[in-house]
């Protein structure tokens, strides 16, 4: 059997563990549980981490599968963030942001002020924490969590992506196919044209300033060459939608709905053979080590997958 396959296969055994057993991750490990479904990826470059209701997996960079931890009390984590300087800074849906240390092993709760929702989570290359939600609402911290300032732009929409490229340039999108564009650092914010005025985006990866891609309803996957300022598609076979976006090796991958790890080919996304299909949904997706992905998703799914498979013969 191949490599990718038996990893594929692996982890859907752990897929099928419960609280009463089943399959165990090597030594020092734990399995998830069906009843985990992984929201996001991060990694570190020694560790990779991914999140979702209360459960936090942790991998070696590159190695196994190793550690799933749960943070105490009513926790619904959506997306996760690493930090210039190693740490790790989780978004839970209940206004709070959890953050860690460069080991990922202790996780400290600081709460978002408002009645407002955050939807996403980053780090800038200055290490300050930015989240976006709804109301278009925007808001930052240089000191780990510990005080935020909050900037509300007024609307009647959802940012749920936020990214910096670099220490200047960074990007929000949101509903109604939003984009806000930094470029002194988060100071101002400016509006793009809209992608378009139904367009959601499920999923944002810029990899420069001027390069980026989203995904969004029907399948539908997008490139800007231009900061955003026009968008033009890329051929996705299936038309199936995907939540979620990476960059490993200077390669562009997505994972989402039929459990296909998809990866761009020009103007043209192919499927990866990793092996036998996961179950229907995945979201998380993140690079781990030079030759890996993380990725994870309903029923408990997390996995190592090769960056290097090929592309499968079929396209659904």
């Amino acid at each position: 059997m191949k490599k990718s396959a038996c990893l594929w296969g692996a982890v859907l055994a752990l897929a099928a563990c419960g609280d009463k057993g089943g399959p165990k991750l090597p030594a020092s490990a734990s399995a998830t549980l069906r009843t985990d479904m992984f929201q996001a990826a991060a990694s570190n470059g020694r560790l990779a981490v991914a999140v979702g209701g209360a459960a936090v997996v942790v991998t070696t960079v590159p190695g196994a599968l190793q550690t799933r931890q749960v943070l105490p009390g009513t926790v619904a984590l959506i997306d996760v963030a690493s930090c210039a300087n190693g740490s790790f800074a989780a978004l839970d849906f209940y206004r709070a942001v959890w953050v860690a240390d460069a080991a990922a092993s202790k996780w400290s709760a600081h709460k978002l002020a408002g009645g407002w929702r955050p939807l996403a989570i980053t780090c800038d290359p200055q290490n300050r924490l930015w989240v976006v939600g709804s109301g278009t609402t925007v808001t930052s911290s240089a000191d780990g969590g510990a005080t935020w300032q909050q900037r509300d732009f007024k609307e009647d929409a959802m940012f749920n992506t936020v990214q910096f490229v670099d220490a200047e340039h960074g990007f929000i999108t949101g509903e109604f196919g939003k984009i806000l564009r930094t470029a002194d650092g988060g100071a101002s914010w400016q509006a793009a044209p809209a992608i378009a005025e139904d367009f959601y985006p499920y999923a944002a990866l810029f990899t420069s300033e001027r390069e980026g891609y989203v995904a969004g309803p029907e399948g539908a996957m997008l490139h800007t060459h231009d900061a955003g300022q026009s968008w033009s598609a890329l051929e996705n076979p299936g038309r199936a939608p995907q939540f979620g976006l990476a960059r490993a090796n200077k390669d562009i991958y997505a994972v989402g709905m039929g459990g296909a790890i998809k990866r761009l080919d020009g103007k043209r996304w192919v499927n990866l053979d990793h092996g036998p299909h996961a179950p229907a949904l995945l979201r998380a997706i993140a690079p781990a080590g030079k030759d890996s992905l993380l990725v994870g998703g309903a029923m408990g799914v997390i996995a190592l997958v090769p960056a290097d498979a090929r592309a499968a013969n079929d396209q659904p």
